[in-house]
């Protein structure tokens, strides 16, 4: 990290076991799953739903692959 930092992304299970371990972007799979599922339903009930995006935080989680920048 001291020349330079890397950062993986979806929060891999194994991002944490790497030497050093690996900062990472983590989605919320939880919501996204909610939000499909909520399209689909309006979808079955006949509503008209929109092909538009959907704005989720996620979540950076610092490890051993960054550090803070002086």
């Amino acid at each position: 990290p001291k020349d330079l930092s890397i950062i993986g992304f979806d929060n891999i299970s194994l991002s944490e076991f790497c030497d050093p371990p690996l900062s990472t972007v983590a989605q919320p799979r939880y919501q996204i799953g909610r939000e499909a599922m909520l399209l689909l339903l309006d979808q079955l009930h006949g509503q008209t739903v929109s092909s538009g995006s959907r704005l989720l935080d996620c979540e950076l989680i610092v490890r051993g692959t960054t550090q803070a920048l002086t």
